[in-house]
């Protein structure tokens, strides 16, 4: 106990106790427990040694995320120091130049910048929580922090800035994964293009490279169905999981997708184990990384039962896509050419309804959205951005969706859809839909 002590405490590395050396140890008590003690408290021995052998010495692993809005800000910022303080790093005409040539410098950059200098107070605190990633690897190794993911990420331009910044710390060799997240429905259509031009670069092919080829990409399910609405979100998804397998598999490439699927269909959530059986052979699912959002976590996994049912449903559908669906294609043509059809119906649907005049208004008079800014229970800010002035774009997906519940008007976790089955019914094609919904385990989920 006293070695653990000084371990964690005592400054310097003299006193270090291994991993391997803690659970020798606890296997030692446990077999003193069994042999002399009548397994007197050995529920407690086990549940720690199953702890040490989950997560080692670390309870949580840290991810670094922020928007690329903020990036482009926080670029410029570094940008104009760097000129002012005759660092020499970029060309002077940097700002007016067009995206690739940003991106061509970027690629190289190499310097260190302090954070000291930056006169800006957000653009500062970005670069240190590089500087802080570059820290606790170094007390805690490198699993504890080595995802930096780019929210509403848009562009490769997005990525080469993080990619930039991250070397702007003089952080030679990075041990770091950069995750874009893809969030609304225009962004999830260009995600394959921008993935085929990092993969394409030069500087970004060789920290892959480093990095096992292996590469993240994050979907923001909720973020997604508040700009496209429940059908359009759920198949944009799927489309864009395709096209970056297919472009991953042909630079050889593993990609692992990390969704952001939220607990009700309102934030693009849903039936766990139906939506991933569902994904056929085009979608790489080797490997799948879920985010369990806030509001779900205690009813998901807080109590032992729905714990195990919870966790049952998500492995039982990678070990049913394994071994019982046929590999086959989620959908045949004629069906892909239904739900192509009904998600932009319903897409247009939604689109309409959101871009009425009243649309805001009614939602911050009617609905409890202004108040989740001012009650202390929201796991982030309810919208982003400082303006006073609520903007659709800056609003998050939790609070949207919130007020829409109390309201009880699941508006995001339907709105659309009906129409949109409407409208084939109403050209006599209701068959088509008929067909879809018998062959597709996605459309039925």
């Amino acid at each position: 106990e006293k070695r653990l002590y000084d371990s964690i405490f005592l400054p310097g590395d003299e006193v270090t106790v291994s991993l391997e050396e803690l659970e020798t140890t606890l296997l030692r008590i446990r077999k003193i427990v069994v042999e002399r003690h009548e397994s007197l408290f050995l529920e407690e021995i086990d549940d720690i040694l199953n702890k040490v052998k989950m997560f080692g010495y670390h309870f949580a692993v840290l991810d670094i995320r922020q928007d690329s809005r903020v990036h482009m800000h926080v670029m410029d910022e570094i940008v104009k120091q760097c000129a002012k303080d005759n660092l020499g790093i970029f060309p002077e005409n940097y700002l007016e130049l067009s995206e690739e040539e940003q991106i061509k410098i970027l690629q190289d950059v190499r310097g260190k910048v302090d954070p000291a200098t930056l006169e800006d107070d957000i653009a500062r605190k970005t670069l240190e929580s590089i500087y802080a990633m570059q820290e606790i690897q170094k007390q805690n190794g490198e699993r504890s922090c080595n995802r930096y993911i780019i929210s509403n990420n848009q562009t490769g331009l997005n990525v080469m800035q993080a990619f930039s910044m991250i070397h702007l710390t003089g952080w030679e060799d990075p041990t770091v994964d950069i995750v874009p997240l893809f969030e609304t429905v225009p962004d999830l259509k260009i995600a394959k293009e921008v993935m085929r031009g990092l993969y394409t670069n030069p500087a970004y092919a060789a920290h892959l490279k480093k990095r096992n080829m292996k590469q993240t990409i994050m979907l923001g399910f909720s973020d997604g169905t508040k700009d496209g609405g429940y059908l359009m979100a759920n198949w944009s998804i799927f489309k864009a999981k395709e096209e970056l397998t297919q472009v991953s598999r042909e630079f050889g490439i593993k990609v692992i997708f990390f969704d952001g699927r939220g607990g009700p269909p309102a934030r693009g959530g849903g039936k766990t184990h139906q939506f991933y059986a569902s994904l056929g052979e085009t979608i790489e699912d080797e490997e799948i990384q879920v985010t369990v959002q806030g509001q779900t976590i205690s009813s998901n996994f807080g109590t032992p039962d729905s714990c195990q049912y919870n966790l049952e449903q998500l492995l039982s559908s990678g070990i049913f896509n394994g071994v019982f669906s046929q590999k086959t294609k989620a959908f045949p043509d004629e069906d892909r050419k239904t739900m192509e059809e009904l998600a932009e119906i319903s897409y247009q649907a939604y689109s309409d309804f959101k871009a009425h005049p009243k649309f805001l208004g009614y939602l911050e008079r009617m609905s409890t959205l202004k108040f989740y800014a001012k009650t202390n229970i929201g796991s982030r800010p309810s919208k982003r951005g400082g303006s006073d002035k609520l903007n659709f774009s800056d609003l998050r997906a939790i609070p949207f969706v919130g007020s829409w519940s109390q309201l009880k008007q699941n508006v995001p976790g339907f709105f659309g859809v009906g129409t949109a089955i409407e409208k084939l019914e109403e050209r006599g094609e209701f068959d088509r839909v008929q067909s879809l919904y018998n062959n597709s385990m996605f459309f039925r989920t």
